[in-house]
């Protein structure tokens, strides 16, 4: 697995003790990442006697974390942390750099276990320690991005960036500041420590997308000019999996609500196929999203359409306008339905998100479906992301009716548009593509919000809603498609009033 960049930052979360030896090396003058020195990872095992399993080893970390090849399980659940602010100190030790908590700084639970806190490494290693010297890590990944990340904020860079060698107190330290927004979508496997002596039997614990944390470009160069090792990078290449298990907790479901927002008319048949039987999101059913072309003559737009969503919005290829204004809307609340049709939920909910922004996608994209008198079709993307909140659309008593599974046409009374789309409309994407479900129908206009319109939905609600799906896929979002020349216009207000235009 990559890391986003090259300084190893490692906090030591101990209570009044290091690691002993036989889990972590502290001179490292012994041993570095230089490719020719003869002392990189490729010679580690051969430096000391003590570090043979560096050479030797057959569950050595780190490794590739490919769901392909990962048990997708449920039953791990969310980390079970119980960290608290301690006192801390921090130390430059050449080609990495040590966070280390002089008081107790809390414990993380694996199955009975209580590992307390030991360190860390950006792409961030919390390294714990049981009191009878198990050890766990927690991995979080950093990418670089236009955010500050809040820890290295609180003033530990600056500390860092005088390049001093000295152990030196930074008071108060949370745990939480690195770990505040995981936990609940992670890998799990038995591997090592990443550095020598390679211990072996360390409990891996490693947080997926989206729980990457954003650091900035400056701040990465801080760390960059503080680290004097002469390495270009302090990652220890991957290592073979030798038929290891690895779990991935998930807690993504694969419903799909879609509003209708129709003038009393359903979507005619050219936009919409009811009976997903004959199509799934399965990888190796022969019916997922890379057949659809083929499964029906009436869905060959699915593999021959030019115009074809969802597609990776970028804000490097958008063009930034103003004169699009922001969405003109007039809802009004009616009487409305819900139907589990057993791989979606009727309206349209995605997980993950169906259109990735800058790369990135989120932990769900609600699709808000118009339709025009004379037939044609406009979609409004609000995407979601798991966190402390509830969905106060889905708090309103709809999610007991979907829990309990019923495949019927359910009345739940008036439902209003505007609970869904209440924080949005001011920037946003805007590009003409297609309905992203069999027949694949193009020349749909597309409205995606932009974050910070980013709506929540807490893990209590994803789990009804997953709960009451059962078609089998770990996802029901379709692969991101190409943009074959389109434009993709991204509508950014400013400051200014806008004049709000129909879509």
């Amino acid at each position: 697995m990559k890391s986003i960049f090259l300084a190893l930052l490692i906090v030591l979360l101990v209570s009044h003790s290091l690691l002993t030896t036989a889990q972590e090396y502290d001179d490292e003058r012994e041993w570095d990442y230089l490719e020719d020195s003869g002392k990189g990872p490729e010679h580690w095992g051969d430096l000391n006697e003590n570090w043979t399993i560096c050479k030797t080893g057959v569950w050595q970390s780190p490794i590739d974390l490919w769901d392909g090849w990962a048990d997708v399980v449920r039953h791990l659940g969310r980390l079970q942390t119980s960290y608290k602010p301690a006192n801390a100190t921090l130390l430059n030790r050449g080609h990495d750099i040590m966070l280390k908590w002089v008081d107790d700084a809390g414990s993380l639970q694996i199955e009975g276990t209580n590992y307390a806190l030991k360190q860390l490494d950006l792409e961030v290693h919390m390294v714990h320690q049981s009191s009878d010297e198990k050890t766990a890590v927690v991995g979080i990944l950093y990418r670089i991005n236009f955010g500050d990340d809040p820890f290295l904020v609180k003033g530990h860079l600056n500390i860092i960036a005088d390049g001093s060698t000295n152990e030196t107190v930074v008071g108060v330290v949370d745990p939480y500041d690195l770990i505040m927004d995981g936990g609940w979508e992670y890998y799990r496997y038995m591997g090592s420590l990443t550095t020598p002596p390679c211990t072996e039997r360390v409990v891996w614990t490693v947080l997926k997308e989206p729980w990457i944390r954003t650091v900035s470009f400056d701040q990465v160069k801080k760390l960059r000019d503080a680290v004097h090792d002469n390495a270009r990078s302090n990652a220890r290449p991957i290592q073979p999996l030798n038929g290891r298990e690895v779990l991935l907790n998930s807690i993504y479901f694969c419903a799909v609500l879609t509003v209708l927002l129709l003038s009393h008319s359903p979507l005619a048949s050219s936009q919409e196929y009811d009976d997903e039987r004959e199509w799934d999101y399965l990888k190796d059913s022969g019916k997922g999203p890379e057949h659809w072309g083929d499964l029906n003559e009436n869905w060959t737009s699915c593999k021959t359409g030019v115009w074809q969503s969802p597609i990776d919005l970028r804000d490097g290829w958008a063009d930034v306008v103003r004169h699009l204004g922001g969405l003109q809307t007039s809802y009004k609340p009616a009487i409305a339905e819900l139907m589990n049709r057993g791989h979606d939920i009727m309206c349209h909910w995605h997980s993950p998100s169906e259109h990735h922004i800058n790369g990135w996608w989120s932990d769900l994209e609600v699709h808000m479906v118009h339709q025009s008198l004379d037939g044609r079709i406009a979609v409004v993307g609000i995407l979601y992301k798991i966190g402390f909140g509830e969905d106060p659309f889905l708090s309103k008593g709809h999610l007991n009716f979907l829990a309990n599974g019923n495949a019927n046409e359910t009345g739940v009374g008036v439902v209003d548009p505007y609970d869904l789309i209440m924080d949005g409309g001011r920037e946003y994407y805007r590009y003409m593509g297609s309905l992203t479900t069999p027949p694949c129908t193009e020349g749909v206009v597309w409205t995606v919000l932009k974050e910070p319109r980013i709506r929540q939905v807490s893990f209590e609600q994803v789990k009804k809603l997953r709960d009451a799906v059962h078609d089998y896929a770990r996802s029901n979002a379709r692969p991101v498609q190409p943009l074959k020349g389109r434009e993709v216009l991204l509508s950014d207000l400013g400051h200014d009033h806008p004049t709000l235009q129909s879509i």
